[in-house]
């Protein structure tokens, strides 16, 4: 499950003077769990045990009965806030006035707490509200329970890799229809609901996009016959390259090994269709996706920021957090690359000084390229500007085929629209490479702030439909992006971190 963002704790115990240290004991360690220390923490917990006096003495009145007090307690980003309920005579009046009497005055608002106030629950009774704001945003705690959490996903995902000697007793085929049920339930136990494909959650969907092509399963049996693991080629257009993604292994079947042979059964699936390569998106909030990629010869060719919301889980992750401490940020992962057949010369059109990072991505891939970096004004006339958005993760794209005059005003017009009407968080902006104008408007993007994500593999139709050329991907991160929490496995890895990201943010 995710990290919670906030520490809701509450107390329910007998109105009796005799357990008052209970109650302050748990609210000296609430207002410590919220980060408040010294004569601070001293102030806010008198201000609070008058609020429960206030709060008791109604509750003399009510004879012999003994009447259940509540005290609840929540600790966020901005504040904590006690709440004490009582189920005895109604209370209630305007704590920001004198009402009368030493406790009052004791607790008023710009004193000690920032605000109070009454809320009436009915047949409940009434409940008194004590709100102060916190220093900062970040809790202590919540963040080392982050830290744990991002080891012990680490560690499950090495043993995801690492074979046992039940490993072979597995069995791993062809997804068959009806088995889209049992996907659904192993990407719910693991995400819950928030993995940002909804097509995993419907199993008649699974059915269909099975049936068409647009998604090549891959299952893993236990040795009982049950569906423990998914693996899956994404093909949405029925294009020339697949994505391989969409893993999970059940976790009570984690620790031998299965996501190698059910990759391998993913790479054997391309070969057989005649792709021309596999591309893939290892997160990057640990290593362990990324290694399993270059062991199967997979390279990084680019690093996409904020492709996933900060609420989605990773296989029991946590939920991202900004380097300033606002809001929840957004996950990145890392596109890697690996090439089925042979892959042309490629004239590619860059600016200079993208030519230190994107010499040896190619490299890496073993594609030779003639980089050219003469800056030509693109020729006159309006491009054709195609994009998309995804709701589920909050992602644009902007593309194009040809770049003319018209590019530049057209994307920044496309990027405005994603931004104002559909809200996008990231919008990515995918050029030609091998345009004679790409190395002009690149540099444009990139001086209005636009950052490189780095190389789409054969992410661009031609005529040719078996073919594709790569596109060059800048990228925009109007939402707030986790760059405390990126992690990268390999020198190229690194090197193309250092130059996404760049200093400042890291």
């Amino acid at each position: 499950m995710n990290t919670p963002d906030q520490i809701k704790l509450r107390l329910d115990l007998p109105g009796l003077p005799e357990l008052a240290p209970l109650v302050e004991d748990f609210a000296s360690r609430a207002l410590g769990l919220a980060e408040f220390t010294g004569k601070r923490r001293e102030d806010l917990l008198a201000a609070f045990l008058c609020g429960v006096e206030l709060v008791e003495r109604t509750l003399a009145h009510q004879g012999d009965a003994i009447v259940p007090l509540e005290i609840g307690v929540t600790i966020d980003a901005h504040a904590l806030e006690f709440k004490i309920l009582e189920h005895g005579i109604p209370l209630g009046g305007d704590l920001n006035e004198d009402a009368g009497g030493d406790i009052t005055e004791r607790i008023r608002p710009n004193t000690i707490f920032d605000r109070l106030w009454w809320v009436q629950k009915g047949h409940e009774g009434s409940e008194l509200h004590l709100r102060v704001k916190r220093d900062h945003a970040s809790i202590e705690i919540l963040e080392d329970v982050r830290h744990r959490l991002d080891r012990e996903e680490a560690e499950n995902a090495h043993a995801d890799t690492t074979p046992s000697s039940v490993t072979g007793e597995y069995r791993i085929r062809d997804y068959q229809e009806g088995d889209g049920l049992e996907v659904a339930r192993r990407i719910y136990e693991a995400y819950g609901r928030s993995y940002p494909n909804p097509d995993l959650y419907v199993p008649d969907r699974i059915d269909l996009l099975n049936r068409e092509g647009r998604l090549h399963s891959i299952i893993c049996e236990s040795p009982e016959g049950d569906v423990v693991g998914h693996y899956a080629l994404e093909r949405p257009n029925l294009g020339p390259i697949g994505e391989a993604g969409q893993a999970v292994i059940d976790h009570r079947h984690r620790g031998h090994g299965l996501m190698k042979p059910m990759r391998a059964a993913v790479e054997e699936a391309g070969a057989q269709i005649g792709l021309l390569g596999i591309w893939s998106q290892p997160t990057a909030r640990h290593p362990i996706s990324q290694r399993m990629n270059l062991k199967f010869g997979s390279t990084p060719t680019g690093l996409c920021l904020g492709t996933t919301p900060a609420s989605a889980s990773l296989r029991g992750g946590v939920a991202g957090e900004s380097e300033d401490g606002g809001q929840p940020a957004r996950h990145s992962c890392f596109l890697y690359w690996d090439p089925i057949i042979e892959e042309p010369l490629l004239r590619a059109f860059v600016p200079a000084a993208l030519v230190p990072i994107l010499a040896p991505l190619y490299e890496a891939r073993k594609r030779e390229v003639n980089f050219e970096t003469a800056q030509d004004v693109p020729v006159k006339g309006h491009s054709a500007i195609s994009t998309r958005f995804d709701p589920a993760r909050g992602v644009a794209w902007v593309a194009l085929d040809q770049i003319t005059s018209g590019a530049f005003d057209g994307i920044w017009a496309a990027i405005n629209a994603m931004e104002s009407s559909a809200s996008a968080a990231t919008v990515f902006v995918d050029l030609p490479i091998d345009d004679p104008g790409c190395s002009y408007l690149t540099a444009q993007l990139l001086s209005e702030g636009l950052r490189l994500a780095g190389v789409g593999p054969r992410f661009r139709k031609v005529e040719d439909e078996r073919r594709a050329e790569d596109v060059l991907r800048l990228q925009l991160n109007p939402g707030p992006v986790d760059f405390a929490g990126l992690v990268v496995e390999g020198d190229l890895g690194r090197a193309l971190a250092d130059t996404v990201v760049g200093p400042q943010d890291s």
